[in-house]
């Protein structure tokens, strides 16, 4: 990933291949549906490729790759959600999300405590910002000024996720 980040090509192959058995399990888990987990595996790899000179070289690839992942089966989920509102068929609108283990459910209750005290740090607006979005029935439509108040709030939080714990990833 160091070498991609640096610009070097030739490393596409090596990370892809070591990346996409590990995306593609995670969306599978988290989706319940292969195809689309297959979308939102190859969405996160792009992203990934597209965003790699923002890899820091003393972050953690697979929690970076991971957190890209997970906001992709978001994304879909919410897409697939918004799609099947507009049909009419709200038993599409339903993917269901299981945990694997107790393990994972731990790891999940601990960034959700730590996700609290970094959005505690930040400004009310950035907080009321980043809640409306993660809110269930979020606006589909987004106005540029919301879509502006949303990028400088994840890149406060970011930074205060940074501050607090050592790192963004």
């Amino acid at each position: 990933m160091l070498a991609l980040a640096r610009g070097d090509r030739a490393a596409f192959g090596a990370v892809f291949a070591a990346l996409w058995p590990f995306l593609r399990q995670f969306c599978s888990r988290v989706l319940q549906d292969d195809s689309l987990a297959e979308d939102a595996a190859q969405g996160a790899l792009m992203k990934l490729f597209f965003r790699a000179t923002d890899f820091r070289p003393d972050g953690d690839v697979i929690a970076w790759a991971l957190g890209i992942a997970a906001f992709e089966c978001r994304s879909l989920r919410n897409r697939r959600t918004r799609r099947a509102e507009e049909l009419g068929h709200p038993a599409l609108a339903t993917v269901p999300v299981t945990r694997s283990s107790p393990e994972d459910e731990a790891i999940e209750a601990n960034l959700g405590v730590a996700l609290r005290e970094v959005l505690t740090s930040l400004r009310p607006l950035d907080r009321e910002t980043l809640e409306a979005i993660l809110r269930p029935g979020s606006p589909a439509s987004r106005t540029p000024l919301l879509r502006k108040r949303l990028q400088r709030a994840f890149d406060r939080l970011r930074v205060a996720w940074r501050d607090i714990h050592g790192s963004d990833d």
